[in-house]
């Protein structure tokens, strides 16, 4: 009955209860409710690589929950000796302390010691957790006779419902250590890089003392001399308890105060560096995601407190050996970026994402922005769009052509230049007025060519006359359709304008849109999956804090490309590499995607990309198994520099892919039908090009001069612009390529 008074009398001065009468005590103590409800505590949430490795955590309040079993004895001895000694005496509040710290703060006219047990202060700890408004914890953590007697209640009613053991566990579980550390779990990490079972007994004391004040026995940022006089304090309460001996107390007290400290994860920026910019990348998408909350501010939130266990795709392995291979082809201090993406086929799954940078906030030497940076060079932003791909890009207007109807076999008398339908060029781009006239990058390459032999030596005059057949909006679509997203506002405004106009954007085929790895990797494992198309995602698994499976985060695929013209596009594709499979395949490719067939032992396809003056240089291959996409240019200036060599991203495929690919069993790839082969009649027809330029087949000593001429004129202008001819099938249009964007304001790009 006179609970309510004795709490209040105990906790202030006399002066602060005037007036409070035993009857009005009582009758509010009886009238408070009893059941606590207890919030689910914010819990950190683990990112892990495919096998269990950690990559980062994420948290609001760094706390890893522990079960009782998992916390030793001397710990449970040492908080309860350093908080509350007749903690399993009680029934939630202890009279006798009351009644000391009523006596003692009368005599001081101020308070000058409390009297909370752990059941109390666990109490006071879920009513600030289940607060919702700035009052609400006001009030459950203000010094108000209220709170004392409302935190009573609810402790004796909690000691009926709960065991000793589950009381301590939950105290332990949300008890703040300081630094960051909420829990015991956490804060055996933050001081001395141990798990609780680890700690010795001067250890367990120190940080049972600290939760009395965490800012006044800081020993890393604070006073360690106070953290040190309150360990031995608790030490001594222990002995006086019998928890340990007295020698044992000794001995632990005249133990230096050694720390270790750990710094808690928690962004991407403090994780595993190998992992950064893929765990980024899983950030954006995780807060991209509405499955995961309202918007994307709820989403982080979600994830900082939901105590998820995620673990990724990403393969340990296939990082390690595409991290090894950008930095050898490439310094991190370099001006010069390349990267890759690997994806696997049918499921999206992305296993691993790497470049010669360094994911980090910290400034670089010299203004230079290399070689820390967290900017998304490998997926892309709005404001980070990505690359001009080249010549990557006339696998859209292959597969847009196979599935209008046209064969393999289809063939194109293909000019070393043509005359397109496409107006308003100038420069060396223009002919007969203002007309766009590409041009092949060797002439070597006139002559009649088939879709297998057009992308084996990467043809231009072949694919925009292609284009022009099968219109630019199909082929641009087709490239939606597969993976790729516009994010440039040009790009976007052409991806638009070809929607009603058959004369806008001509050169995309040639690949001056800009796309990043990742788009690129997942179109391309879209045909090695038979023209299913799954987004990108880096999930493997994903479990709450109870350890149950989530089911979300399942491949989320979509039949987009009939899988016999998929078959027939992978087919074509692996001439570029010199894997021909159904014989179609000139011998004439060059070096640079070559040789990418001969590093493996089992079937391959890809193509390889350059732009204008070699601005940029790319390779994206796949097996039925794997796809990667790799990309060599100036991030911070695209169309100003040319790379270095521009068989570096085929030099980084084979060496990430014959790693990524040695536990992987060789898959064949299907074969195409004869109907996407050769056509209904088994012979499809030669389609001539505009005889006004490069001339189709009009009578056979006609055909043969006009030959004659331009390959004597495309081998001076070779000569005179030093162009590497036969050594890259994938020089590309030396120069005579629209640009990326508007088709009104044309400048130079090559692309292959």
């Amino acid at each position: 009955m006179l609970t309510g008074v004795v709490i209040a009398a105990a906790a202030f001065p006399v002066v602060a209860v005037t007036g409070l009468t035993a009857k009005s005590a009582s009758d509010e103590f009886e009238n408070l409710p009893s059941d606590l409800a207890a919030p689910p505590l914010p819990q950190t949430s683990y990112l892990l690589a495919s096998d269990g490795s950690p990559i980062t955590s994420f948290y609001a309040e760094n706390r890893t929950p522990l079960s009782i079993s998992q916390i030793p004895q001397m710990m449970q001895d040492a908080i309860v000796a350093a908080e509350d000694a007749r903690f399993y005496k009680h029934n939630g509040i202890d009279a006798p302390g009351i009644i000391r710290a009523f006596v003692r703060n009368q005599q001081a006219g101020d308070i000058q010691q409390g009297a909370s047990t752990l059941t109390q202060q666990y109490v006071r700890n879920v009513l600030s957790y289940a607060a919702n408004t700035v009052t609400e914890r006001r009030i459950a953590t203000e010094d108000t006779v209220g709170r004392k007697v409302r935190e009573a209640r609810y402790a004796i009613a909690l000691e009926k419902q709960l065991t000793k053991q589950q009381i301590l566990e939950r105290y332990l579980n949300i008890a703040f250590y300081g630094n960051g550390g909420y829990g015991i779990g956490s804060a055996a990490q933050r001081y001395f890089s141990k798990t609780p079972e680890q700690l010795t007994l001067a250890e367990a004391a120190m940080l049972a003392g600290m939760v009395r004040s965490p800012t006044s026995y800081d020993p890393i940022s604070g006073d360690a001399g106070a953290a040190q006089t309150r360990r031995n304090y608790v030490l001594t309460r222990m002995a006086d308890l019998g928890y340990i001996t007295r020698a044992q107390a000794v001995e632990a007290a005249a133990t230096k105060l050694v720390l270790h400290p750990k710094k808690p994860q928690g962004s991407c920026v403090n994780g595993n560096p190998l992992y950064g910019f893929y765990c980024d990348w899983f950030l954006d998408w995780w807060k991209s995601n509405p499955a995961f909350g309202r918007n994307r501010t709820e989403r982080e939130q979600n994830l900082k407190t939901g105590g998820y266990k995620i673990v990724t795709a990403l393969d340990p392995a296939s990082q390690r050996a595409a991290q090894k291979a950008v930095d050898q082809e490439v310094s991190r201090s370099s001006n010069f970026a390349t990267g890759i993406v690997l994806e696997q086929p049918g499921t999206g799954r992305v296993t691993a994402m790497a470049i010669n940078r360094t994911y980090s906030l910290k400034k670089n030497p010299g203004g230079k922005s290399a070689p820390n940076t967290v900017n998304p060079l490998l997926t892309g932003t709005n404001v980070s769009p990505g690359y001009q791909a080249g010549s990557t890009f006339k696998l859209f207007t292959l597969a847009a052509a196979l599935e209008k109807g046209y064969p393999l076999g289809t063939k194109i008398y293909s000019p070393g230049r043509i005359k397109t339908q496409f107006r308003n060029a100038s420069g060396p781009v223009a002919c007969d007025g203002d007309y766009w006239c590409p041009k092949n990058a060797a002439g070597r390459m006139t002559g009649t060519h088939t879709m297998w032999s057009g992308f084996g030596e990467s043809v231009n005059t072949y694919f925009v006359q292609l284009e022009e057949r099968v219109g630019v909006k199909n082929a641009v679509n087709m490239a939606e359709r597969l993976g790729v997203t516009f994010r440039s506002s040009v790009d976007y405004d052409q991806r638009n304008a070809v929607q009603t106009n058959p004369n806008a954007w001509g050169s995309f085929t040639l690949g001056t849109a800009l796309v990043t790895p990742l788009d690129m990797a997942t179109a391309y494992a879209t045909i090695a999956a038979r023209g299913k198309r799954c987004d990108p995602t880096p999930l493997l698994s994903l479990a709450d804090r109870n350890g149950r499976q989530i089911a979300f985060g399942n491949p989320t695929c979509k039949q987009v490309l009939a899988p016999d013209i998929a078959d027939a596009v992978a087919d074509a594709a692996r001439c570029p590499v010199g894997d021909d499979a159904a014989g179609g395949c000139s011998r004439k490719n060059g070096v640079t995607a070559g040789r990418v067939g001969g590093a493996f032992v089992r079937p391959i396809a890809g193509k390889s990309g350059t732009t204008d003056e070699n601005k940029a240089a790319w390779f994206v291959g796949f097996t039925p198994n794997l796809a990667a996409a790799v990309f060599f240019s100036d991030p911070d200036n695209p169309s100003k520099r040319p790379v270095p060599n521009y068989r570096v991203p085929a030099s980084v495929f084979i060496k990430t892919m014959q790693t990524a690919l040695s536990t992987v069993p060789p898959k064949n790839f299907v074969a195409p039908s004869t109907l996407r082969k050769y056509g209904p009649d088994g012979s499809p027809p030669t389609l001539k090009s505009d005889p006004s330029v490069g001339g189709g087949p009009v009578d056979p000593d006609q055909q043969r001069r006009d030959r004659e001429r331009r390959r004597d004129r495309d081998r001076d202008r070779d000569t005179r612009s030093g162009d590497q001819g036969d050594d890259n099938e994938d020089e590309d249009d030396g120069g005579t390529a629209p640009p990326r964007g508007n088709a009104r304001t044309p400048t130079p790009g090559r692309t292959n």
